[in-house]
């Protein structure tokens, strides 16, 4: 006798999915209005639900005995979706229903929103940031009248197309699909501490208020997280809100591989601070000299080492341009000796006033220290000149004349 196989004309035996894979692709196909990784998830606890249920009806149910068991596919989805938070399913519509023109500016927005807003904070302009976040405003009308599921938006065909694609479970690409979906817990977390480090860089925070920040809102984002899962509403504000965190993220990754890799740091042009100041901190607004003993002086000039006059001018909304277009905030301008006067601002007036040095009492040191005591080498000494001799004769004047020099007389024998 000759086997099938022999034959090569005999019909190719299609196997039909057993009952379990039928019921299976009935649950799916009535949460197929859920994201593709929230499906995935749900079938894995079906299908371990269907596994203990077959060893319980003797390994062999047909699709009738699971129907009757846990009810038809659909009833079964309904179930888990009540069991789950989810709410029903919308209604079946065509891809054309009515407010589809609403529905498509509502994700333009979504979309204009979410590239403006990253692409703002990547570049550091808090202005393009704010335009792209107008762009939710689009979706408004819609959301006030659809649902938590966004029905006018999800009935969309590119929509349906999207949320219905998920790569087929044991491939690679569905195995990397499934590993970025376990990470979303873990970047809500980021996400909340992209939020501290940008309010510690709006409003100037300190280390542990941006930490204690982070701790409160870590909690915060993972509610949003789960919230935005039942309600899709909250996307219009969570993926702008993504994006703006991501390029707070990348901003930080770059900044930290830039220093890390020896870069040279140079002040930029914002942080120039006009006037003097001692330590970049406080502002010297004029100099009051004292001589050794505390006694105030007057008209004094002070020069640096290279013998540049200081100058205390800047740094003050007081002030007048000279001839150069140079700002000058000292009340005398840079070529007045010191003390000078302090510019103010007059309330009453709304002008500025100048005030006078008041009396100051300052502590002198009792002894200046040497140079040698601060540890700095002392100059060398001048050469010392010989001494003239001494003699008993007098100096002469204009009324003496000088006594004649003579030779001394040889020793005698």
């Amino acid at each position: 006798m000759t086997g099938a196989d022999d034959n090569p004309q005999a019909p190719t035996v299609q196997v039909a999915p057993g009952p379990v894979d039928e019921y299976l692709a009935g649950v799916r196909a009535a949460l197929a209005d859920l994201p593709a990784h929230e499906v995935s998830e749900i079938l894995d606890d079906v299908r371990a639900h269907l596994a203990d249920l077959t060893d319980e009806l003797d390994g062999d149910p047909d699709f009738a005995a699971l129907t009757a068991r846990l009810g038809t596919p659909a009833t079964y989805a309904a179930e888990l979706r009540a069991a789950a938070g989810y709410p029903a399913p919308p209604a079946a519509a065509g891809p054309e229903r009515r407010g589809g023109g609403t529905a498509r500016l509502a994700v333009a927005g979504l979309v204009a929103s979410t590239l403006f807003v990253t692409f703002g904070a990547l570049v550091g302009r808090p202005e393009i940031v704010l335009f792209g976040a107008l762009f939710t405003l689009l979706a408004l009308p819609l959301l006030g009248r659809d649902g938590p599921q966004v029905s006018s938006v999800a009935a969309l065909a590119p929509v349906r197309r999207f949320r219905a694609f998920h790569p087929g479970a044991g491939t690679a690409a569905g195995s990397v699909a499934d590993f970025l979906a376990s990470l979303q817990p873990a970047w809500w977390l980021a996400r909340a501490f992209a939020a501290a480090v940008l309010l510690l860089a709006v409003f100037g925070f300190g280390g542990i208020a941006a930490a204690l920040l982070t701790l409160v809102a870590a909690p915060l984002s993972v509610w949003i997280g789960h919230r935005t899962r039942r309600d899709r509403r909250w996307l219009w504000a969570v993926v702008p809100l993504n994006g703006l965190a991501a390029a707070v993220l990348l901003t930080m990754l770059f900044t930290v591989a830039f220093a890390a890799g020896g870069s040279t740091t140079y002040a930029s042009p914002s942080a120039y601070q006009p006037g003097l100041w001692q330590d970049s901190e406080r502002q010297i607004r004029d100099i009051r000299p004292v001589d050794s003993a505390g006694n105030p002086l007057t008209g004094v000039y002070l020069f640096d080492q290279d013998g540049v006059s200081i100058d205390v001018s800047g740094g003050s909304m007081c002030g007048s341009y000279d001839s150069k277009g140079l700002f000058f905030s000292d009340p005398a301008g840079p070529q007045h000796p010191y003390p000078r006067g302090t510019l103010e601002f007059d309330p009453t007036t709304g002008g500025c006033v100048l005030v006078p040095p008041a009396p100051l009492v300052v502590a002198v040191p009792s002894a200046a220290p040497t140079p040698r005591s601060q540890g700095i080498p002392a100059a060398p000494a001048p050469p010392r000149l010989p001494a003239p001799p001494v003699t008993d004769t007098p100096p002469p004047t204009s009324a003496s004349p000088a006594p004649a020099v003579t030779a001394p007389a040889p020793p005698t024998g």
